[in-house]
């Protein structure tokens, strides 16, 4: 005869009348559950920032708009004290200005300065301003400038340049062995003569056996007529004024006539003529000066990895 089938606890049961460790770890972490859920549904939310913070005239999802930037941009726009513009006027731009500051958070969302040239260029320009700013607002002093002019005078003046013929009489070479000294300087005498009295160079030249000498009546500066024609006809030369034929000069190679075609003497202006000048050049040095000094120092700081065979 089979015996009825012996019936056994469950799990649970057993939990459950027999209570143990288990059954009371189970039911702490409901309780814990329980409470973290009603923690965050009824804790007080985080508070937002309703109230413009004092020297600012808007936020813009927490970033400030400064209120001097405000009415800077006020006068600039409406070409008027910030006091005389209309509350319209006041409106309108401060609009534009939250409007840009949507845009530029934007921008920065989409990292605009990563991947648009256009806008890195930006940057590094907003940048260089910014660190450049002192040199706009601190007041060179006369002696500073002064300096700055010494310092840099060539600038400020015109070394002078000089269209010039030059064209000579050679003695005592192969070709003209027969030409004495003297004989060349009277015959560049008569050519003077000749030349001053209205004769042309196109008929001189071939008249007495002049060939072409050292400058060809192309423009050059001072320093480089100094160089081509040599210390002797260059100290000859700048004395000429337009229209002007020199005496005959002798030289080594020759007996030399000059012909000045223009003449532009050097021009030194003076500290007081040129200050405003001096002046913008001194803070565009500086600006230039704290600029790289700016980058220098982000090299410095800065961990900068370079693919093989590169070099900066």
């Amino acid at each position: 005869m089979l015996k009825p089938q012996e019936h056994r606890p469950g799990l649970i049961t057993a939990m459950v009348a027999r209570p143990g460790r288990p059954l009371i770890l189970l039911v702490a972490g409901a309780m814990l559950g329980l409470l973290a859920v009603g923690f965050g549904l009824f804790r007080p939310a985080d508070e937002v920032v309703r109230t413009v913070p004092p020297g600012y005239v808007a936020l813009v999802n927490g970033r400030g708009i400064l209120m001097s930037d405000f009415m800077s941009q006020t006068e600039t726009e409406t070409s008027m004290p910030f006091a005389e513009a209309t509350p319209e006027q006041k409106r309108v731009v401060l609009h534009e200005m939250i409007d840009e500051e949507l845009l530029v958070q934007r921008a920065l969302a989409l990292d605009f300065p990563s991947l648009d040239t256009n806008v890195r260029m930006a940057l590094v320009d907003g940048v260089n301003s910014q660190v450049s700013a002192p040199a706009l607002a601190r007041r060179p002093s006369d002696a500073e400038l002064q300096d700055f002019y010494n310092a840099n005078r060539q600038k400020y003046s015109d070394e002078g340049s000089m269209q010039l013929v030059d064209i000579v009489l050679h003695f005592g070479g192969i070709e003209d062995a027969d030409q004495s000294v003297e004989q060349a300087e009277a015959d560049a005498a008569q050519a003077v003569y000749q030349l001053r009295s209205g004769a042309s160079l196109d008929y001189v030249m071939p008249h007495f056996g002049f060939s072409a000498g050292r400058m060809d009546g192309g423009e050059q500066f001072d320093f480089a007529a100094n160089i081509h024609l040599g210390a002797k006809l260059f100290a000859v030369a700048t004395e000429l004024r337009d229209g002007d034929i020199s005496d005959p000069v002798t030289d080594a190679d020759g007996v030399h006539v000059m012909i000045m075609r223009h003449r532009q003497a050097p021009f030194d202006a003076g500290f007081d003529k040129v200050r405003n000048n001096v002046y913008a050049d001194y803070v565009a040095a500086e600006q230039k000066r704290l600029q790289e000094q700016n980058v220098e120092f982000l090299h410095a700081n800065a961990d900068v990895v370079l693919a093989p065979g590169q070099s900066q």
